[in-house]
């Protein structure tokens, strides 16, 4: 009975790497007055005042653009309209989002694994990767709806192997087959997890489960439509100058630098978990044999990061597009922790979770410090502008150039939407010291910009200066 006890009260320290993360960030929202984010919020703002407006101008305009998102635009078009006047709100909703994505792949982890302690190691794992932090910040991203709808879909599919009868197998069948069609269309990079959800559920029929011939059908469904899906956006979604148009397979350089951005940032976030595998396999002693559905439930993992990887290669491994890789990664791996840590010594069983929350605590931090930084410096600049008639009229005369193609559009946007400031988008443009003249000015973050980019005293003054934004007028 104590031994049962111990082992609860071990498995109790696991809770603490994801509540800390996502407790730190619910009360930032508190704290601070999130404003407004830089990437697609102003747009979707613009589009209208009622969620009818607001979607057939989302859906459309994105449509125009190569890009088919049915769930994300009736999504953008309830809370930007339910919620336009509260942008705090939105981001809570975001957080609400992201806890639900953690909850429902958990629970499909206690599926696969058969131990709750699965799920919880999920979540921390996943809350240790730091481009998944993104998913917090900006309001607009898409791939956390895709991830929630694809966990719905996951953990239906799931249910429906095992169902008692026929009829209830084949209503979480259609229940999971919707939800992952929902979850590829939210975005083209969510396709990729489509076709391993497809090959996944083939290769569970073809290791002898005893519903194999319920995961062939499912199988060969998702796949045949992932693929038809695939090659749709491929021969109809992709013209010249659309979405996905600089997307190539043969553009080997640019795959080359993701690949070593790949290794450089997302495999050097992974490491510290890597390094607790290969401890753990150090040290395994006499350790049960994994049951079917787990090994199954790691090769499924592995082949869900590999093709989603793959499909990021030819576009970029980095940033918020990356952010799924978190997701993908803590699958295989929080199901062989989830087996093997119970079995290993207690002075790795209490230190696991201790080095968990220290981790997590660092990469959530950073994340936090770096996005509140970047947001408390953009509503500064953007109250400098207000309160600068000189600024707003070199804007006017089409003097202002900014090196943020999203930012450039979006805050005079949002000045003119809340504060009623009239200045046209600011020009996108690099720094370039020979292009510039005198009198024009050069919005510019070094978020978006170069190790090498300088601006010399005697060719400009510095008019507004923060971590994250600067202003310079060329003299």
């Amino acid at each position: 009975m104590r031994t049962l006890e111990k082992y609860a009260s071990l498995n109790l320290l696991w809770i603490f790497p994801i509540i800390v993360p996502l407790g730190t960030i619910l009360l930032s929202f508190y704290l601070q007055e999130w404003y407004w984010g830089l990437v697609d919020d102003a747009t979707i703002l613009s589009w209208g005042h009622t969620v009818g407006e607001r979607f057939i101008n989302d859906f459309g305009t994105r449509l125009s653009n190569d890009r088919v998102q049915f769930l994300f635009s009736l999504r953008s078009a309830l809370f930007y309209t339910w919620f336009e006047n509260s942008p705090t709100t939105l981001h809570l909703l975001k957080w609400v989002e992201a806890t639900m994505t953690l909850l429902v792949w958990g629970l499909a982890i206690k599926k696969i694994s058969g131990r709750l302690l699965g799920a919880v190691m999920f979540a921390s794992i996943t809350l240790s990767f730091n481009y998944f932090y993104d998913t917090f910040f900006f309001i607009s991203l898409q791939d956390v709806l895709g991830l929630l709808f694809l966990g719905i879909g996951l953990n239906c599919c799931l249910s429906a192997f095992d169902a008692s009868s026929h009829t209830r197998a084949v209503t979480l069948a259609v229940f999971g087959i919707l939800g992952i069609v929902l979850g590829v269309t939210t975005n083209e990079r969510m396709t990729a997890i489509g076709l391993a959800y497809g090959l996944g559920f083939i290769l569970v029929g073809l290791m002898g489960s005893s519903n194999y011939r319920r995961a062939l059908i499912l199988g060969v469904s998702i796949f045949g439509a992932s693929v038809t899906y695939a090659l749709f956006l491929k021969l109809y979604m992709q013209p010249e100058g659309g979405h996905t148009s600089t997307y190539s397979i043969t553009n080997f350089s640019r795959m080359g630098g993701n690949i070593i951005a790949w290794i450089t940032k997302d495999v050097l976030n992974h490491s510290p978990w890597l390094l607790g595998l290969a401890i753990l396999a150090s040290h395994r002693g006499r350790i049960s044999k994994f049951a079917t559905k787990q090994k199954w439930g790691m090769l499924f993992g592995g082949l869900q990061y590999f093709l989603f990887l793959l499909l990021l290669i030819p576009w970029m491994t980095i940033s918020y597009v990356a952010g799924p890789l978190g997701v993908l990664f803590a699958f295989p791996v929080s199901i062989y922790l989830a087996h093997v840590l119970p079995q290993s010594s207690i002075y790795l069983r209490v230190l696991a979770p201790v080095a968990a929350l220290l981790l997590n605590m660092l990469i959530s931090q950073r994340a936090l410090t770096r996005e509140s930084l970047y947001h408390y410096d953009t509503q500064n600049l953007m109250a400098w502008i207000r309160g600068n008639p000189e600024f707003q009229l070199a804007a006017d005369g089409g003097l202002v150039y900014c090196n943020a193609w999203e930012g450039g559009g979006a805050i005079p946007a949002h000045l003119e939407r809340d504060f009623g400031v009239l200045i046209p988008g600011f020009t996108y443009k690099g720094l370039d010291q020979n292009s510039f003249r005198t009198g024009q000015i050069m919005v510019y973050t070094p978020r978006f910009g170069s190790d090498t980019d300088t601006f010399s005293p005697d060719l400009w003054e510095t008019q507004f200066y923060s971590k994250f934004w600067q202003v310079y007028v060329h003299k």
